[in-house]
């Protein structure tokens, strides 16, 4: 009696698949936090078993369908396709996902050490009471109210100060309610707007990349096994149903996938840095200046004339250089009218 072989879990095979696929990301940091993602994710839940949770069966099913969502990102990422290249771009440098909360965490909760950081709830989910923004939160708050180029990255509008309930219409009595109300809906706010700012290494290196002085190569890729098709042409599904289609544009109906150049990439890591802080505090007054990225001037497409030059080009001949009134007016000759004869 033979004893039927070992099978690998579904679940491992998606596991490596996910390291496999972040260890190809154009992106330096992207390809570093991913592969720390995935591996914290699956570390996340290994513990024991508990019922009606995500570590029970039925929150299998839906952390494995997170994990197959994952994985198709970053493989169409690593495809070419814009928008999921962009939003691992911005999942890694902590724009929006889970890493935004966790350098978001030092704002909101005092004396966090980072070996203690909770997988889930990283943010405190309700509003404290009385909670007020500590300077270095409300500055950057300010500062991030004000950088109208955020609207490139599809931001949420962040509120400096915290909304004013109604007043009543009698004596303009508001109540502790209302006023508790309102700060947990400014929390909420700022929870969802908030951007951090990441590390400066991480900064410099984002910044070298979409300047241009960072140098940057592709990860090679394993060659994928050529699936030699040896089934005979005249076999019994084409024979029932006949020949099938070739390639169509179906798989293109939501973008296509590009060769990933320095070119292509160099406008997302434009909108990310335009979208990243950096916060510095004065030692004298005690007071935080926030910094935003800006990415490198281009040159202009066509070149400056000069003014000199211009005046003796036949271009501009007849035309006065302080006023730029015509010297010879143009005098169309008039039409002759054809009288008919009588």
């Amino acid at each position: 009696m033979s004893l039927s072989p070992v099978q690998t879990p579904h679940w491992r095979h998606v596991y490596r698949a996910l390291l496999r696929e972040s260890s190809y990301l154009p992106d330096p940091i992207a390809r570093q936090y991913m592969s720390s993602h995935v591996r914290e994710s699956y570390r996340g839940y290994q513990p024991r078993v508990i019922p009606n949770s995500y570590r029970g069966p039925n929150g299998q099913f839906y952390l494995e369908r997170r994990a197959r969502k994952l994985l198709s990102i970053l493989s169409r990422a690593n495809d070419g396709y814009l928008k999921p290249l962009e939003r691992v771009l911005m999942l890694s440098y902590g724009r929006i996902g889970r890493r935004r909360h966790v350098l978001a965490r030092p704002f909101f909760v005092s004396n966090s050490a980072a070996d203690k950081l909770p997988f889930r709830f990283i943010l405190p989910p309700t509003c404290p009471p009385s909670w007020e923004p500590i300077p270095s939160l409300a500055a950057l708050l300010k500062s991030q109210m004000e950088n109208r180029q955020l609207s490139s990255i599809d931001a949420t509008p962040a509120i400096h100060e915290i909304p004013q309930p109604k007043k009543s219409i009698w004596d303009g009595y508001v109540s502790k309610r209302k006023v508790q109300k309102a700060t947990e809906k400014w929390y909420d706010i700022v929870i969802k707007s908030f951007l951090p700012p990441i590390p400066d290494q991480e900064w410099n290196t984002l910044h070298g990349l979409a300047v241009g002085k960072e140098p940057w190569s592709l990860p090679k890729r394993r060659k994928r096994l050529d699936a030699n098709d040896t089934r005979s042409a005249l076999d019994a599904e084409f024979l029932v149903f006949g020949p099938q289609k070739d390639h169509t544009f179906e798989a293109y109906a939501r973008g296509r996938p590009h060769k990933i150049t320095r070119k292509l990439i160099t406008p997302m890591w434009d909108r990310i840095l335009l979208a990243t802080p950096r916060m510095t505090q004065d030692p004298e007054t005690k007071s935080w200046i926030v910094r935003w990225g800006k990415p490198a001037k281009k040159p202009p497409i066509f070149p400056a004339l000069d003014p000199e030059l211009a005046i003796n080009s036949s271009l501009f001949a007849g035309v006065d250089s302080t006023t730029g009134a015509l010297l010879t007016p143009k005098t169309t000759p008039r039409r002759k009218t054809m009288v008919p004869a009588s």
